[in-house]
């Protein structure tokens, strides 16, 4: 990339991110361009569209995230289960960082199925603890459910709308994954 087409990249990234922090979804697109000091045209043909810029914005955030959770996934000296709990710690902690973001993603993308950007990779990492943690044949459905709990949207109501606070949802979040490694969970078999 030039200088000055990673400069305008960076710059648009930026003014998007701080918009969506500010405001969420209620800002257009030329008005990006123009605190980026770009012309509408350019911020079209890099993002496509506000969906593509908001998912360039998360993306750019999830990064330090990914690389976090690699490290923990990778993290053989730690028990798997105190891994998965870390790992949805971890996560809680990314979402609650990124929430404007996040909440704008998941609102804008018909496509947005999660708490962030890469929710297959998050959810492979997942399934895959809970497998080294014994969840058996479950462990692709229960990462579905944990990753569930973590999604912007969720959070948000949580804390924002029930006035739950913050650490008392991620207790809260927390204590989910420990159930789900101790194995208490509610299957849906019934007894017969």
């Amino acid at each position: 990339m030039r200088k000055d087409a990673a400069r305008n990249h960076a710059a648009i990234l930026a003014v998007a991110a701080r918009l969506i922090t500010e405001r969420g979804l209620d800002f257009a697109m030329d008005e990006v361009a123009a605190e980026a000091g770009v012309g509408k045209g350019t911020v079209f043909r890099r993002f496509g569209d506000r969906e593509g810029l908001v998912r360039a914005v998360a993306e750019q955030g999830a990064v330090l995230w990914r690389e976090e959770s690699r490290e923990l996934a990778e993290a053989d000296h730690l028990p798997a289960g105190e891994r998965v709990v870390t790992f949805v710690g971890t996560l809680f902690d990314h979402v609650m960082s990124s929430l404007p973001l996040i909440v704008a993603l998941e609102r804008e993308s018909a496509n947005a199925t999660s708490c962030d950007s890469g929710y297959l990779d998050s959810h492979a990492t997942l399934a895959a603890l809970l497998v080294e943690a014994g969840a058996g044949p479950d462990a692709d459905f229960l990462a579905h459910v944990l990753l569930a709990q973590l999604r912007g949207d969720v959070l948000h109501h949580l804390v924002h709308r029930c006035g739950q606070g913050a650490a008392r949802v991620r207790e809260g979040v927390l204590e989910i994954a420990r159930g789900v490694v101790a194995g208490r969970r509610v299957t849906s078999r019934t007894a017969g």
